[in-house]
């Protein structure tokens, strides 16, 4: 998906080279999710584009969980230095 007119585009390669875009402008947000494998890597995997709208609750709901996630790991990761 190239970047649709008039909307804002920001893209996110993941640890794994994965990559996650996401569109929005005035009336909608649009999260993308790509993983390609080059043919010459692996000509039995499978490539991948998949994208949904998201209303602002998805939004925020997808946001909070994320946060939460990362902030458990953080602190168990924390408590394992100690």
């Amino acid at each position: 998906m190239s970047t649709p007119k008039g909307m804002r585009a920001q893209h996110i390669t993941t640890v794994n080279g994965d990559a996650v875009h996401i569109y929005s402008d005035k009336d909608k947000i649009i999260l993308q999710l790509r993983h390609e494998v080059p043919t010459e890597k692996d000509v039995l995997a499978t490539s991948f584009k998949a994208a949904v709208e998201l209303s602002d609750e998805d939004i925020l709901a997808i946001a909070g969980e994320l946060l939460t996630v990362v902030s458990l790991r953080m602190k168990q990761q924390n408590q394992t230095k100690r």
